[in-house]
């Protein structure tokens, strides 16, 4: 069990608040550790450039003190969570000790995990990159499984890590950005799911033959067609063609989208399963 669990057994529940000390408490720890194990040629120049850059801060030196202190002075959870991703991303790329580099990778999904804070890391060959996480549930089999879904959809697979990237920095300067790279997720999707170059709206035709050939009763086809019509329209009409879309429905696209993946690739699946 873990220790935040016990607590709750207990009837001694932790804050936000509290999450947020206790984690950059972990943190100040883990960075003393590495100021300590780290010599001077381990770290270099470039790792506190790119990281004081990306946080808009200015470092009092060019050392991993400054970090530290940057960390340290984070006012809320998400600044913390923020900063430390990007410290994890810079880092790595220029220190030389291949256990820190790979205890710094880990240590934020480890503790977020021991911590209940609610936050889905994601991998990929530029970094880390993170989104706070809605339903357990819906995260895990319509945010996450597409991941490893899409492996054999390369095309749809980038798409998807850039939309989920995007929505990890969602404001309201960028939602209509962020859903229409939801769109372009799915429309490459398709594309190499079904075949040939069309635009997302024109794959209604063959998404509702795939659904009727794997006898989806028509209440339930007929839906999904209504849903990838108002997806469609809520695209091309609030997000693609105009900068009008409502920051609040961002994340209903985003599950949308990756239950539409899940219901197509679950089907073949199943043919794959049952080749009879």
């Amino acid at each position: 069990m873990k220790y935040i669990d016990y607590r709750e057994q207990l009837g001694l529940g932790i804050n936000d608040i509290k999450k947020f000390e206790m984690l950059r408490n972990k943190i100040d720890a883990l960075l003393n550790f590495l100021l300590n194990v780290l010599q001077t040629s381990d770290y270099r120049t470039p790792s506190f450039i790119d990281y004081f850059l990306i946080v808009s801060e200015s470092p009092d030196k060019q050392c991993l003190y400054s970090v530290y202190y940057s960390l340290h002075n984070s006012i809320s959870l998400n600044e913390l969570i923020y900063k430390f991703t990007v410290f994890s991303n810079t880092i790595h790329k220029h220190i030389t000790h291949k256990d820190c580099i790979k205890l710094i990778r880990n240590f934020l999904s480890t503790e977020l995990e021991n911590l209940n804070i609610q936050y889905e890391i994601v991998n990929d060959s530029d970094g880390s990159f993170i989104f706070p996480k809605g339903a357990k549930e819906l995260d895990e089999a319509l945010v996450s499984a597409p991941l490893q879904w899409l492996s054999d959809y390369p095309n749809a697979h980038k798409q998807w890590i850039s939309a989920l990237k995007h929505y990890s920095e969602l404001n309201q300067d960028n939602v209509s950005e962020t859903v229409d790279m939801f769109r372009k997720a799915l429309e490459a999707f398709f594309q190499e799911f079904f075949g040939g170059s069309k635009s997302l709206e024109n794959y209604k035709g063959d998404y509702g033959n795939y659904l009727k050939s794997h006898n989806i009763p028509k209440e339930i086809s007929g839906n999904f067609e209504t849903i990838l019509q108002a997806y469609t329209y809520y695209i091309n009409n609030y997000a693609k063609h105009h900068d009008k879309a409502n920051i609040n429905a961002t994340e209903y696209i985003m599950y949308q989208s990756g239950n539409i993946i899940r219901l197509l690739i679950t089907l073949k699946q199943s043919d794959t399963n049952n080749p009879d």
